[in-house]
């Protein structure tokens, strides 16, 4: 049985499949098996069919039965697999799935599926992630009764901007999570570590401390970590992170920070200085830590995405850093650790709503300092906002 039914996401979808003249929908790409019954599939090869009317259905490989524990949809029906008598995972979901189509009423009709997302998050599996094969979709229509296929990708995509309130609390657990290891960080900036070294005590504290936490029965997190004016500065161009460089004296330190939790994402970063900041890194960071503070100051429904980024990079400008700040003030996150709108970018003219959840990250990247930033998640509330990130933002000390 589900632990919560998601009723608000399901009213949502209902009205979705109404609005798009579709039947029912099949999706596969685990994120979107988070967003229509709230799970993260282990390895994928599973699908929710979602009828517009009637209960939905999960379909899945029989070892995620853990995973199911958390979906909000209660009709679970599972297949085996990797046996030496189970048919190949494509073939067993393409018979089952066939199964539902025709209980449901679904066979030959117009069906929505998720076939065009370009980025996307992984399973639980995380080292090996899966998205359908063409020989899977090619099954499915075979089982689908001569049913019209309907990409409906972006529609799905517009579900996921604004959040309901069960995805939200969720959305925190994860940051809750992230700080276990936003923890170990401000602990283990030490002259002489490795920046892998550090990556890795900050991964092992979000998997230590992350599970189990508030019911949160798979929890990962991939730290990024950064040091010496060098690697900051090209880190704003893409330099990889996690090298076997030792921290030095007066280094500044950034780890970007993406955890998972159940399938929901938090996005966070911070830094840290080896032993005392000097005069010049504290003000840089004072003016990263303003922008932020401006940049949060405005937000609240009805406020436009590019006036929270225009407060950001005003802060920068009055201080003569305003061409070093090279990126977006913020983006979605959620489904997935970079999860699209909304883009806090100069000129977006998208209203904020109540559930859209995203990063504030403003950050300067210059060759005398390096590079510095400090990032947050944030939701849009009925009052103004929340920051779901409470990790202590101190540089040193």
């Amino acid at each position: 049985m589900p632990m919560t039914y998601d009723e608000k996401r399901a009213g949502c979808i209902r009205q979705m499949l109404v609005n798009t003249r579709l039947d029912g929908l099949i999706c596969l790409l685990p994120e979107n098996l988070v967003l229509l019954a709230g799970y993260w599939p282990v390895i994928g090869h599973a699908a929710v069919i979602y009828p517009r009317e009637g209960d939905p259905v999960i379909v899945a490989p029989v070892l995620d039965e853990r995973a199911l524990e958390r979906a909000t949809v209660r009709d679970v029906r599972t297949f085996p697999v990797f046996k030496l008598d189970a048919p190949p995972p494509p073939e067993s979901l393409a018979r089952m799935v066939a199964d539902v189509l025709q209980e449901k009423g679904l066979a030959g009709r117009r069906l929505g599926f998720d076939g065009t997302f370009g980025d996307i998050s992984p399973t639980q599996k995380v080292l090996e992630p899966w998205v359908p094969s063409g020989e899977t979709w090619a099954l499915l229509r075979r089982a689908s009764g001569g049913a019209e296929w309907i990409d409906i990708s972006p529609h799905l995509a517009e579900q996921r901007i604004c959040k309901t309130e069960f995805e939200i609390e969720r959305i925190r657990i994860a940051c809750e999570i992230a700080d276990f290891g936003l923890r170990a960080f401000r602990e283990g900036v030490e002259e002489g570590k490795r920046e892998t070294d550090l990556a890795a005590d900050i991964e092992a504290a979000i998997m230590r401390e992350g599970t189990g936490y508030k019911g949160t029965l798979h929890a990962r997190g991939q730290a990024f970590v950064f040091s010496g004016v060098e690697r900051l500065y090209r880190h704003g161009w893409g330099v990889a992170p996690n090298t076997d460089r030792r921290l030095q004296p007066g280094d500044l330190v950034m780890v970007e920070l993406s955890v998972v939790a159940d399938g929901y994402f938090a996005d966070l970063a911070r830094m840290r200085v080896v032993g005392k900041a000097t005069e010049a890194q504290r003000e840089a960071y004072e003016a990263c830590v303003a922008a932020q503070e401006a940049a949060l100051a405005v937000i609240r429904r009805g406020v436009a995405a590019g006036e929270v980024d225009r407060a950001a990079r005003d802060v920068f400008r009055r201080r003569g850093l305003g061409q070093a700040f090279v990126h977006l003030t913020g983006h979605g996150v959620g489904f997935r650790y970079h999860d699209g709108p909304p883009f806090l970018l100069p000129g977006v003219e998208t209203p904020l709503d109540i559930g859209m959840v995203h990063s504030v990250e403003p950050g300067i990247y210059t060759p005398d300092l390096g590079g510095l930033r400090l990032e947050d998640d944030v939701v849009v509330t009925e009052t103004g906002h929340e920051v779901l990130s409470k990790a202590p933002r101190d540089l040193e000390g």
